[in-house]
């Protein structure tokens, strides 16, 4: 009988030490991290080993901020406009509410003098990768200076499409034309929430007009002949905004007429919200343009009267597919700032990605 007996007492160590074992899973804080600053809504997000996750609970100075049941372990939480620490707990529960992982992180707090110089910063990003991008897979730093990453959107948030069109006299012979046709047949790319402008320019700046799908520009300016020389960068200046802006310029020349210079126009234009994309129709690229769309993390293509149609719709597919990374600016001082993005993993390639971006 005694062999008999032994055996609940061997199977109940047994569990012990099964349980004790499982009990040794990590939980690991991705966002925010410890010792970082948490500002205005951000993403708390953990990583766990354990196996057979019920849910996750967050805690924010002891109040409970969300639940998350499934992977990635992320909520959404607005730490406001505190200048105090904050203490962040995860707490993973799983194997049918048995086991229980803890974590915990604390923030630093803000002085006065960060919270004036604090930038939300949207990073548009073009990336190869087998797996979802997160947070934790990027490396941002600006002008040297480490950043915190707050958060990496999958899908493109609503935004201001500005068509900025040259109608200068060497657009004759269909160019223009076909340069409105093209936006007209484009406009149905745009998703709910989006707004598209169009500006004409020559060496004037027409003022920006609202368009909408359906619009026909080649009819609705049929009376609009090319003519006079080019201010490109006067009308690419023109539609620097505080909103989401994709700036899409479509020209075949230089500049021969603009009142700003180059330094005061890409200064208007290289904001943390505005990507400029240009379609040059010829081979006249110039290194105004290629420097806009590199600060802002856009792009230059070549095309021609008849394939400009083909050259916008694949340029607002690229738009319509890439990552945003929101990162919390710190440690900068006003002025050109270089911002340097770097996979944390292998089996990702940044494609592109801002480079620079001023700041007042």
């Amino acid at each position: 009988m005694r062999p008999v007996r032994r055996l609940p007492f061997l199977a109940a160590l047994f569990l012990a030490f099964a349980f004790a074992f499982a009990g040794q899973a990590r939980v690991t804080f991705i966002s925010p991290l410890d010792g970082a600053q948490a500002l205005g809504p951000t993403a708390i997000e953990v990583t766990t080993d354990a196996a057979n996750v019920d849910r996750v609970d967050f805690r924010v100075d002891g109040a409970l901020a969300g639940v998350a049941r499934k992977p990635p372990y992320r909520i959404a939480f607005d730490f406001g406009q505190s200048l105090a620490a904050r203490t962040i707990e995860a707490t993973v529960w799983s194997n049918g509410y048995r086991n229980r992982e803890d974590a915990r992180v604390r923030t630093a707090a803000l002085s006065a003098n960060d919270t004036l110089n604090v930038t939300l910063v949207e990073l548009p990003l073009r990336v190869r990768t087998s797996q979802t991008l997160r947070a934790s897979d990027l490396r941002v730093r600006e002008n040297g200076v480490e950043q915190t990453v707050r958060d990496v959107r999958v899908e493109r948030p609503p935004a201001h499409f500005a068509f900025v069109v040259d109608r200068s006299l060497s657009m004759n012979d269909g160019k223009l034309a076909a340069a409105l046709h093209a936006v007209s047949e484009q406009l149905r790319q745009l998703r709910a929430g989006d707004r598209a402008s169009l500006v004409l320019f020559n060496h004037n700046v027409a003022a920006a007009r609202p368009i909408a799908r359906g619009d026909d520009l080649a009819r609705l300016f049929a009376s609009t002949v090319p003519s006079g020389g080019t201010s490109l960068r006067d009308a690419l200046a023109s539609i620097a905004s505080d909103e989401r802006t994709y700036a899409i310029v479509i020209t075949d020349g230089g500049d021969r007429n603009s009142a700003l210079s180059e330094e005061a126009a890409l200064r208007r234009i290289s904001t943390t919200k505005t990507i400029v994309h240009a379609i040059v129709l010829g081979n006249s690229h110039t290194d105004f343009l290629d420097r806009a769309a590199r600060n802002t993390g856009g792009s230059v293509v070549a095309a021609s009267r008849a394939t400009v149609n083909d050259a916008l719709a694949r340029l607002l597919a690229d738009i319509n597919s890439r990552y945003l990374v929101v990162y919390q600016s710190q440690g900068t001082r006003p002025g050109w700032r270089r911002i340097e993005v770097t996979p944390r993993r292998a089996g990702l390639t940044i494609v592109s990605a801002r480079k620079e971006y001023f700041a007042e």
